[in-house]
């Protein structure tokens, strides 16, 4: 089958144009909190209609698509040009954009204190702001926030801190901006993300990596031997100012890793030790592999694959890159192991603290 793209450019469809001097085209779609980008490398030599009279602007937005000859077009996003780069020998116009909910105002530094509120109104207040439509899991939303400092940091910033404290994830998405749980971004949008199921000889190429997380706490340490064996528990500390004491949160069962900072509250006790208990279980395991371009497999989307005994089969994509060029289009994917069951932020046990 004969892979295809298009290309519009500030609603002109510029395909036909870029297609006569394409050399490669690369897009990257990133997980969480980065953004995904765009990078379109043109032959800018001289032929007999010249070379290319007009640069891109930047600010343009571009919106691609792939797909192969008699298949329906798979939007691959919006992106803004914030880079053109002319070299040679040889003579190339290379061509960079970022995802156009990711720029402008939401990146600008801000100085200024949110008080008594929750992560969702933060969220919605926000998006008011920059124009987006708020999207918020209601567990997230309800977190309490009793105080904190925006000092010269961006909302983009500021939504990256916070989320990342509750294993969550605040990204522009589709004109949204999503308040979500950790591989739910795209999918609180109402954007379908069904499981992916491929074939071991789908791929060219793949890599498998197991990492037994070692731990040390109160409890001992130890070592996973296989992939199915949890990374163990972790411990939280947190004050209580009621009984003048540390107290603590556990999840998971020993050996116990132990958070050393002393939090605030109980719930950020909480949060801290769910967060590091389910990072610990999606980076326990990781998949790379290379395969024949499909424009299908996006970035948060599952993935299910049995590749050979011992080694997972459900996976969840964190980036994948689709490059397209002279030589074909192939698709590179990048994975972490899907935790079926995270632990929730907000559910916890909660002991005394005993030397």
């Amino acid at each position: 089958m004969q892979p295809r793209f298009r290309i519009i450019a500030d609603r002109h469809d510029v395909t036909r144009a870029v297609a006569d001097r394409l050399i490669e085209l690369i897009i990257t779609d990133e997980a969480g909190l980065a953004s995904d980008v765009v990078r379109l490398t043109l032959d800018d030599r001289r032929r007999a209609d010249g070379a290319i009279a007009q640069l891109p602007r930047i600010g343009t937005q571009l919106e691609v698509a792939l797909s192969y000859a008699g298949g329906a077009w798979v939007p691959m996003g919006r992106y803004i040009i914030d880079e053109v780069e002319i070299s040679a020998p040889p003579a190339t116009l290379t061509v960079s954009g970022k995802a156009a909910d990711m720029v402008g105002p939401f990146r600008s530094p801000k100085t200024r204190s949110w008080h008594d509120t929750t992560l969702g109104r933060i969220v919605e207040a926000i998006a008011a702001e920059h124009g987006y439509t708020p999207k918020i899991d209601p567990e997230l939303g309800a977190i309490a926030i009793p105080h904190v400092d925006q000092t010269e940091e961006s909302d983009m910033a500021l939504l990256t801190r916070l989320a990342s404290k509750h294993d969550a994830v605040s990204k522009p998405v589709a004109g949204h901006l999503v308040l979500a749980k950790r591989g739910a971004a795209k999918s609180v949008t109402g954007q379908a993300l069904p499981t992916i199921t491929l074939r071991p000889d789908q791929i060219s190429e793949w890599r498998y990596q197991y990492s037994a997380r070692r731990i040390a706490g109160k409890g001992g340490s130890g070592l996973a031997d296989n992939s199915d064996e949890s990374p163990g528990g972790v411990k939280a500390y947190w004050w209580d100012y009621q009984k003048g004491e540390r107290r603590e949160v556990v999840v998971g069962n020993p050996p116990y890793e132990e958070l050393r900072y002393v939090h605030a509250t109980e719930a950020e006790a909480r949060a801290a030790a769910a967060t590091r208990k389910n990072r610990g279980e999606r980076s326990q395991a990781e998949l790379s592999f290379r395969m024949p371009g499909d424009p299908r497999l996006a970035a948060e989307a599952r993935l299910s694959i049995a590749l050979r005994p011992v080694i997972p089969t459900r996976w969840r994509i964190t980036r994948v890159e689709h490059r397209l060029s002279a030589q074909g289009y192939s698709t590179s994917v990048e994975c972490e192991r899907d935790v079926t069951d995270p632990i929730s932020i907000t559910q916890s046990e909660v002991n005394d603290d005993t030397p």
